[in-house]
């Protein structure tokens, strides 16, 4: 008998582990990329490159060159427009451990001087508590 016919089955908690993991792994994969990703944008934004190109905003460039929806394209500009103020949170954005869509909430909303605090909060919460946490903040 071969030994995967022998192997006890696999039980849907382990095989759940497994896929966990794995999304998990490609997670962080994907942030790093959006994170060099928000960079490039960072760049052509910096140096005025959008206008080179036809596209009548460099939210509309990214769209265009990405094929992602406007509200992406918009979250990426956001989040480009602000990497000098939120350096940690692009940090763990390029190291795989926040999503452009947690850092994009941050960049949105949240005011300077409070990349530290975000970016230990966002290593714990969703991106709804992230709303929730950059809406309550107090505003000057």
């Amino acid at each position: 008998m071969s030994s995967i016919a022998s192997a006890p089955a696999v039980t849907p908690p382990d095989r759940l582990g497994v896929l966990f993991e794995e999304l998990a792994e490609l997670a962080g994969q994907r942030n790093a990329i959006d994170g060099r990703v928000v960079e490039i944008v960072s760049e052509i934004d910096r140096e005025e490159l959008c206008g080179a190109t036809g596209a009548r905003s460099v939210a509309a460039l990214v769209a265009w060159k990405l094929g992602v929806s406007s509200g992406n394209a918009h979250t990426i500009t956001t989040v480009a427009s602000r990497l000098a103020e939120f350096p940690r949170c692009a940090q763990d954005m390029r190291e795989g451990r926040l999503s452009l869509d947690q850092v994009g909430v941050i960049a949105a909303r949240a005011p300077g001087g409070s990349d530290g605090h975000y970016a230990e909060l966002a290593r714990s919460a969703t991106v709804n508590q992230l709303r929730t946490a950059v809406a309550l903040e107090p505003r000057p």
